[in-house]
């Protein structure tokens, strides 16, 4: 490396490293905000992330350091791969950042800290009234952001690319339609059929116990507790500081399904991912997912795959009844199998079956499109939630709490969020279909030994980071271009065959 790179490498990555220190604390933050702050300290900590949130703008849309990353950009020269993807990573987010104004900036960390305690209160009164004026402050603020970041007539590709950089509306419109095209009828016929008995499931189970057992689950996965640790919160989540810092977050019901048990294992495929990220150069660029479709599909991969396998269920059923012997008695691993993986037209995403999960996502990326192309006012969204849930999932919600107030991504200004989930399950599948070529998945799963199908993970998807894209990633990965197919023939053998449907 010639010394003027060198020196220019040096000042880059000093930079970068401090935005990342301050991204990380934002993070921590964040999760502090959802966990463990008090009540009265809530508007203090919208301040402080806003505070932040300004800082790090600021250290981003620096022109000095804009300057530095352009030269770098433009002459290479003497850096490796990886230092190269530092320097795209950082311009890339540069460049849009560039285009934000800080009071924009601030004004949306401020309004969307304030809307998501909106949304709390309005959640838990089953009333949308409450939510309304502060997602309309929201969405103007997405629009006025999507316009300022610029976009080619779709305001959506600009605020999908910073959750799936590089997709954009036209590609991903054929996806989920020729996805909408196979899943709903096979809903249909599914739903036909008689339901299995899944009430040995509504118990009630102890929380701790539920806990304790999702404790033991993630153990057995490969979740360092060196390096993260659970917590609950309202809306489970993986957040932290870093691949040396992860924080999972569950929530428990009475029910064991849905309960605790699902929802760790779903966020622990994200943990999983973000402990695996630690092989890259710390506190850089590069250390990240390269796109939340590709982060989705390993807590998809977990959760379902996994988690809802028979395989799974012959492994675990044994120390489950352990934990709940009266609520499990006489309960076989056919029964859990068909219990945990009961279709059923329900109002809730988080909860809903593989099966009609992604009608969800259709839903809400339908509403979305809607919003910010100015073709539905937040007013009309309970109404517009209403119908919709009816025409794709066939469930009537009976409040705002089952409807339009079950997610808090939009009170976080999350608009072009949601794809992000059907993108999971559609990367998920195809990398089970790989990884089959190589490990066998059941029996590992069976005998409790899940090392080997971490180790996969680690070498053909962790360990690479951000170098490259999303799509270029999962295509070395699964040896196949991003599309619906694999998803279905997951879809139809899994559930063809506990249902008695083709």
């Amino acid at each position: 490396m010639a010394s003027a790179t060198k020196t220019s490498w040096s000042t880059f990555e000093r930079r970068m490293q401090e935005i990342e220190d301050l991204g990380a604390a934002l993070s921590l933050l964040s999760w502090d905000e959802q966990t463990y702050c008090s009540p009265r300290g809530r508007e203090a900590r919208a301040q402080h992330l806003a505070t932040l949130s300004t800082l790090v703008h600021e250290r981003v849309v620096d022109p000095w350091y804009g300057e530095l990353v352009d030269g770098l950009a433009e002459d290479p020269d003497g850096l490796d791969e990886v230092q190269r993807a530092m320097v795209r990573n950082v311009k890339h987010d540069r460049d849009r950042a560039a285009r934000l104004p800080a009071e924009l900036v601030r004004a949306l960390a401020v309004t969307g800290s304030r809307a998501n305690r909106a949304w709390e209160e309005a959640r838990r009164a089953s009333d949308f009234s409450r939510f309304r004026p502060h997602l309309e402050d929201v969405l103007a603020l997405k629009v006025e952001q999507a316009d300022a970041l610029g976009h080619d007539g779709e305001r959506y590709d600009a605020l999908l690319e910073a959750f799936e950089p590089g997709m954009r509306v036209a590609q991903l419109e054929p996806i989920l339609n020729g996805l909408r095209d196979e899943l709903v009828p096979f809903v249909r016929r599914i739903l036909d059929r008689p339901a299995p008995d899944a009430s040995f499931l509504a118990g009630p189970y102890p929380h701790d116990r539920q806990l304790e057992l999702s404790m033991r689950v993630l153990r057995d996965f490969g979740f360092d507790f060196e390096a993260g640790r659970q917590d609950t919160s309202t809306h489970p989540f993986c957040g932290g500081p870093g691949p040396t810092d992860v924080r999972l977050t569950t929530r428990t019901y009475d029910s064991l399904e849905p309960g605790c048990l699902y929802s760790s294992m779903h966020e622990a495929g994200h943990g999983l991912y973000e402990q695996g990220l630690v092989a890259l150069a710390p506190r850089s660029a590069v250390a990240h997912a390269p796109s939340l479709g590709v982060h989705e599909s390993q807590s998809r991969f977990w959760e379902n795959v996994v988690g809802r396998s028979r395989a799974f269920w012959e492994h675990y059923l044994p120390i489950a009844r352990e934990l709940f012997p009266g609520q499990l008695a006489g309960v076989g691993v056919d029964d859990m199998v068909r219990g945990v993986n009961k279709v059923a037209a329900s109002p809730i995403r988080v909860d809903a079956d593989e099966v009609t999960y992604n009608l969800h996502i259709l839903l809400r990326f339908d509403l979305e499109l809607g919003l910010l192309r100015e073709e539905l006012a937040v007013a009309d969204l309970p109404e517009a939630w209403r119908e919709s849930m009816e025409r794709l999932v066939g469930y009537t919600p009976r409040n705002d709490a089952e409807g339009v107030l079950q997610d808090i991504h939009w009170s976080w200004g999350e608009f072009g969020y949601f794809p992000t989930y059907t993108l999971g399950n559609l990367y998920g599948a195809a990398v089970a279909e790989a990884m089959r070529a190589e490990v066998d998945l059941d029996a590992c799963t069976a005998a409790g030994d899940f090392a080997p199908i971490l180790a996969w993970l680690r070498t053909n998807i962790h360990r690479h980071g951000h170098v490259l894209s999303g799509e270029e990633l999962m295509q070395r990965a699964t040896g196949r271009p991003l599309g619906h197919e694999p998803f279905m023939r997951y879809l139809t053998s899994k559930f063809g065959a506990l249902y008695g449907v083709s």
